[in-house]
């Protein structure tokens, strides 16, 4: 009964209080090694649900796509981003225990992505996996794969890992 309890009110405190993304990342692959990239966005909009987390809602401009590394930024901007339409979009649907139910929309295509998250104090901190080829993905990735053959070693993964932290 006390393990209902703590998990009722752990539940419901993600409902509760205004909050914002601290960080949201992206990691991508190359590679046979699948060595991965990872990477960020400087330009992303944050709308809170009527909860913390449910219905909260994100707007990522990908051409402001960040790496730490320019010129990578660059490629990845004019070979994969710039040839998916529109704005990526991500919006927490359903809240249950140890996950999350996430709208990703990309390149047009509105897909739901289960996340596992955790809690640490007031720091939610949540990790998901899509696939490129779900969001019809394949010029995009054709593309910057024939870019970068050679810095891949001919191989560039389908697979990329998202992840967000939102602080309570």
């Amino acid at each position: 009964m006390k393990k209902i309890v703590v998990t009722a009110l752990s539940i419901a405190s993600l409902f509760a209080s205004e909050c914002s993304v601290q960080n949201l990342t992206w990691t991508a692959y190359k590679t046979p090694l699948k060595l991965g990239v990872t990477g960020s966005f400087d330009k992303i909009a944050f709308t809170q649900g009527k909860q913390c987390l449910e219905g909260a809602k994100v707007t990522i401009n990908k051409h402001s796509v960040n790496t730490k590394n320019p010129g990578r930024d660059r490629t990845l901007d004019q070979f994969f981003f710039s040839l998916l339409k529109g704005d990526i979009v991500a919006k927490i649907l359903k809240v249950h225990e140890k996950r999350l139910d996430v709208a990703i929309t990309l390149n047009g295509i509105t897909k739901t992505v289960p996340f596992t998250y955790t809690k640490d104090g007031n720091l939610i901190q949540a990790k998901g996996v899509i696939d490129i080829f779900d969001f019809q993905g394949n010029k995009a990735l054709a593309s910057i794969a024939k870019a970068c053959f050679d810095k891949h070693q001919g191989k560039t993964w389908n697979d990329v890992t998202l992840t967000f932290e939102i602080a309570q």
